[in-house]
C-alpha cells in the first residue's frame, strides 16, 4: 500500500485500435511520487466480434413472374460507417413450389459475426381463365371445332394439352360444351367457363307435283319432290291430301299429315289436281220407215 497521505497521479492507456482484437493496456501516465519505484505489468484490452442476426423475408411471386428483391431485416445496429457487402440468394428453380432464400454473398467485416435466419420463396400457380366458344350447327351436320379463349397469356414454351368436349346428342337442342381432357402443367390453375353446341332444325322443303285426272276417274297418287337430303335413317311420315270434290275443276293439294321429326322445319310448296270433262262420243242409229208411217224411235 502507498504511504498515508501518497496517491497515483496519471491513468493507464491502451495501443490504439478498434477492430476486433487484442490491444495492449500500457502504463500510459500512470506515476508516484520520487519516494517509490513503480513496476509496471501489463495487460490486454480484446475486442470482440459485434453479433449481427440477419433475418430473411419471406417472398412469394407468381410462375412466370420476376423474382421480387430479396430483402432482410438486421439487429442490432451496425456502427457508423460500416455496411453489408454482397446478397442474398435463392434456390434455383421456376416451377410452383417453395425455395429456400439463403445468405448468398451477403456479409459484414470481420470485425461482425454474422448470424443469418432464412426463409423462403413461394412460387404459386398461374391462374389461366379459358373461355369456351358458343357453336351451332344444323341438324345431321357434322360438330364444328369446339374453340376457347384464355387470358391471360401462357409463359413462354408452355402450351395446353387436350380438347374441350360436349355433351352427347345430335337431336335438335342445346349440348354444353365441357373441360374434356383440356389442361396446363402443374404451374397452373386452370378456370373454365363454359358455353353451349346448339343444334338447330334442318330445313326441307317439300313441292307437290301437280297432277290431274278425267272426270270420273281415281284421284292418282299425291308426290312430292324434297331437298335438300333427310339424315341417314329419317323419313317422312303422312302423306299429302286434296281439297275434297269430284266435278270438274281445280283443287289444291295441300301437306295434309305429310310430317318430319322435330330435328327437321317442314317448308311445304303446294299444287293442284285438275279434274277434267270426261269426252263421251255419241254415235246415232241409222233409222228408217214406211212412207206414211210414223217416225221410229231415234236412238244412238
Amino acid at each position: 500500500a502507498l504511504v498515508t497521505g501518497d496517491s497515483f497521479s496519471g491513468s493507464l492507456s491502451r495501443s490504439p485500435g478498434e477492430n476486433v482484437g487484442t490491444y495492449a493496456i500500457n502504463q500510459g501516465t500512470l506515476a508516484l511520487n520520487g519516494n517509490y519505484t513503480l513496476t509496471y505489468i501489463g495487460a490486454d484490452l480484446t475486442i470482440g466480434a459485434k453479433t449481427i442476426t440477419v433475418t430473411a423475408a419471406a417472398k412469394s411471386k407468381t410462375y412466370g413472374d420476376a423474382d421480387p428483391a430479396l430483402t432482410y431485416a438486421f439487429a442490432p445496429s451496425l456502427v457508423t460507417g460500416d455496411s453489408f457487402s454482397g446478397s442474398l440468394t435463392r434456390s434455383p428453380g421456376e416451377n410452383v413450389g417453395t425455395y429456400a432464400i439463403n445468405q448468398g454473398t451477403l456479409a459484414l467485416s470481420s470485425n461482425y459475426t454474422l448470424t443469418y435466419i432464412g426463409a423462403d420463396l413461394t412460387i404459386g400457380a398461374k391462374t389461366i381463365t379459358v373461355t369456351a366458344a358458343a357453336k351451332s350447327k344444323t341438324y345431321g351436320d357434322a360438330d364444328p371445332a369446339l374453340t376457347y379463349a384464355f387470358a391471360p397469356s401462357l409463359v413462354t414454351g408452355d402450351s395446353f394439352s387436350g380438347s374441350l368436349t360436349r355433351s352427347p346428342g345430335e337431336n335438335v337442342g342445346t349440348y354444353a360444351i365441357n373441360q374434356g381432357t383440356l389442361a396446363l402443367n402443374g404451374n397452373y390453375t386452370l378456370t373454365y367457363i363454359g358455353a353451349d353446341l346448339t343444334i338447330g332444325a334442318k330445313t326441307i322443303t317439300v313441292t307437290a307435283a301437280a297432277k290431274s285426272k278425267t272426270y270420273g276417274d281415281a284421284d292418282p297418287a299425291l308426290t312430292y319432290a324434297f331437298a335438300p337430303a333427310l339424315v341417314t335413317g329419317d323419313s317422312f311420315s303422312g302423306s299429302l291430301t286434296r281439297l275434297p270434290g269430284e266435278n270438274v275443276g281445280t283443287y289444291a293439294i295441300n301437306q295434309g299429315t305429310l310430317a318430319l321429326n322435330g330435328n327437321y322445319t317442314l317448308t311445304y310448296i303446294g299444287a293442284n289436281l285438275t279434274i277434267g270433262a270426261k269426252t263421251v262420243t255419241v254415235t246415232a242409229a241409222a233409222k228408217s220407215k214406211t212412207y206414211g208411217d210414223a217416225d221410229p224411235a231415234l236412238t244412238y
